[in-house]
């Protein structure tokens, strides 16, 4: 019985505390007054990891659209991807890092393409740009979910159990659009992180400032909260730690 009111107790003390935080945090989320409260959070890279990127290769869709689609797959599979600028020569693509995902302009090549032996994949913008995809918000949308798609494919996310998403059959730039956006099935990414890792390549830690200071890795604070937990952390002691030895009793 005692095991039991102690629980509820710690339970209540849990809800307690989580409703003051939702009451202080009015609009904003409780995990936003964590977050704000730790310093924010820092993303931390393993050393000796190795690397993938996505390269671009072609004008006819602007670096944002881009960018914006490797930073979303980037935050999918908690993994760094780089970004890079290059040509596209079919016959033997430069390989950035350990893999490369090429996003191209050219009229005689298919919508995409993956070459796992090669480790490369391209996006092909020229066949995404024909019927809807003259208007640039079609062709946008579908350069992102042709990335997403072929992205997931290539770093190692292939299929998915699930029915009707960016993983199953795609055969034409018109099978793009009956998806809603870019995002993936569940299991397709969480595939992706077991063979990058195979490839020498390993996710982020996702860290607070203050673990981060504890660390010792830190960059400088930036703003009250921060400054308040650099001192903290790096203070030193008012009253420093003293050891007694007793020679009757430490032997």
């Amino acid at each position: 019985m005692k095991k039991i009111t102690l629980t509820l107790a710690a339970i209540s003390a849990v809800a307690v505390s989580t409703t003051a935080l939702a009451e202080e945090a009015g609009p904003k989320s409780v995990h936003e007054i964590i977050r704000r409260e730790s310093g924010g959070r820092l993303r931390a890279l393993y050393p000796h990891t190795k690397s993938v990127y996505y390269v671009n290769a072609q004008n006819r869709v602007s670096a944002k659209v881009v960018e914006e689609a490797r930073a979303k797959m980037e935050q999918t599979i908690r993994t760094p991807i780089g970004s890079a600028s290059g040509i596209f020569e079919f016959q033997s693509p430069k390989i950035y890092g350990e893999l490369s995902l090429y996003i191209i302009d050219d009229e005689k090549l298919p919508m995409s393409l993956v070459a796992p032996e090669g480790r490369w994949a391209f996006v092909n913008v020229a066949p995404l740009a024909k019927g809807r995809g003259e208007k640039p918000a079609f062709l946008e949308a579908r350069v992102k979910k042709e990335m997403a798609r072929i992205g997931c494919l290539v770093l190692g996310g292939i299929g998915s159990v699930y029915r009707d998403n960016l993983l199953g059959f795609v055969d034409s730039p018109d099978g793009l659009d009956k998806f809603k956006d870019d995002t993936l099935p569940v299991d397709g990414p969480l595939r992706c992180g077991r063979y990058l890792l195979s490839l020498g390549v390993k996710p982020y830690r996702d860290v607070t400032y203050r673990k981060a200071c504890r660390e010792g890795w830190a960059p400088a604070p930036t703003n009250d909260v921060q400054r308040a937990i650099w001192k903290e952390v790096h203070s030193i002691p008012d009253k420093p730690i003293t050891i007694e030895f007793d020679p009757r009793k430490d032997k």
